[in-house]
Order: C-alpha cells, then structure tokens, then sequence
C-alpha cells in the first residue's frame, strides 16, 4: 500500500491560487464549506493553507485591503507552517500520524508540485476496512 491509494488527485481537490485576492478566496472557501484548503502558487508548488480562521483575523486586523485599496492576495494570511505537505514516498506510518493532527495531508512530489491530498476521512474509512477484515478472519 503507498500514499497514491488513498489520494484525492489535484484536479478532484479544491484549492486556491496564492495570488488569489482574500475575497475571492473567501467566497469560494464559503461556497465549499471547507473550513481550510491547500493554497498553491504560480509555478505549482504548494505554498501551504488557509482557514476559515485567517481570513477572520485578516477581516479583524483590516488586512482585506492594501493601504491604496486594492485587494490583498491569500498568500499574505495564510499559514506557511500549518499542514506540512508529504512527498509520495512517505511511510504510512507517518501519513496516518500527520492525519492524526490536520484534517488533510497534502501531498507533494520531488519538485514540491502539489498532487492532492489525503483526507482524514480516508485514512479512517481504510483503518475500518483492515479491522473489519481482522475481525472476521478465523483464527
């Protein structure tokens, strides 16, 4: 079993563009109902994930517009450190671990090119399979 099982490709993942402006990342992140989504820049790299949270505290600190009303882009809330992304070689070991503490794993490859993701929902519905399958093994 590898990581590519339980992916949720990039083309079937919603996600934003880290040039996106704050309120249409906001209306897009609200027409979801996703409370966080992976953000990507340019060259498709992943650049890391907003909330529901920043864009809070972005609305708080007066941060949806530059000084000379323009809008602001995503890539100014959003938290570069939360949801750390794993390559495709991971062990699932620690791609069950990293699910553990964020609703879904982002997924890399060597060029740090986003993938997709792996869901926390995903991860559950296989641990439920292999138990079920222990359960009604014979001894």
């Amino acid at each position: 079993m590898n990581v590519f099982q339980l992916l949720i490709p990039k083309n079937d993942t919603m996600y934003l563009d880290d040039t996106t402006s704050i309120s249409a990342a906001m209306d897009k992140l609200r027409t979801s109902g996703y409370t966080a989504v992976p953000v990507i820049r340019e060259d498709g790299t992943y650049a890391g994930t907003v909330s529901e949270g920043d864009f809070l505290w972005a609305f708080l600190d007066g941060k949806d517009e530059n000084g000379d009303g323009q809008a602001m882009a995503v890539k100014t809330i959003m938290q570069s450190n939360r949801n750390p992304a794993v390559k495709t070689d991971v062990d699932l070991t620690q791609l069950f671990s990293e699910a553990l503490n964020q609703n879904f794993v982002p997924v890399v490859d060597d060029r740090n090119m986003f993938i997709g993701i792996v869901t926390r929902k995903q991860v559950i519905q296989f641990l439920m399979g292999h138990i079920r399958t222990l359960l009604h093994s014979p001894s």
